[in-house]
Order: structure tokens, then C-alpha cells, then sequence
């Protein structure tokens, strides 16, 4: 599972990111002993920057539908388009 907020933007570090304490646990503790954060974002920071894109859709749902319409030629077509966010384990 994961969120989007829309019109968040990557915190610079993880001193002004609102979500520290929530999602990673980096709770004002951590920060106070690791200074180095003060000035950037960690490196197993788990929030992901989704870069500028359009409309995002069910890529795998669509290709089940033009298949079961048997026009499977769009299999390739949407293959050869780029993931914005990858799919979460399991589904």
C-alpha cells in the first residue's frame, strides 16, 4: 500500500519532512543524534518523487480488457510505455 499527497513536494532533509515520525520513524530522538540529516534526507528514505506524467491508469487491467476484445496488439504498445509507479507487491 502507499499514499500520494497531492502537491507535496520531496522534503529537502529529514529535519522539515511532515511525515518523519509516521512513516519512518525518525523521531525527533534520531534527528538530535544525527546531525547529517539536518541537511539532507536519508538514505533509505522510504518517500519516492514521482516525476512529471500524465493521466496514470490500471496498465494491467486495460491490456485484460483489449485482450478479452482480442486486440492483443496493444500488449506491446503499453509495454513499451514508461512506469510511474511501480506495481505493489502482491497484486
Amino acid at each position: 500500500m502507499g499514499v500520494y499527497i497531492k502537491g507535496m513536494k520531496m522534503p529537502p532533509n529529514c529535519c522539515q519532512c511532515p511525515v518523519n515520525m509516521e512513516v519512518c520513524k525518525r523521531g525527533y530522538e534520531y534527528l538530535l543524534s544525527h546531525p547529517e540529516l539536518y541537511d539532507k534526507r536519508a538514505d533509505d528514505c522510504p518517500i519516492v518523487e514521482i516525476p512529471p506524467h500524465g493521466r496514470l491508469i490500471d496498465a494491467d487491467g486495460y491490456k485484460q480488457e483489449m485482450k478479452d476484445c482480442r486486440m492483443a496488439f496493444w500488449d506491446e504498445v503499453l509495454d513499451s510505455m514508461p512506469t510511474i509507479i511501480e506495481a505493489e507487491e502482491g497484486e
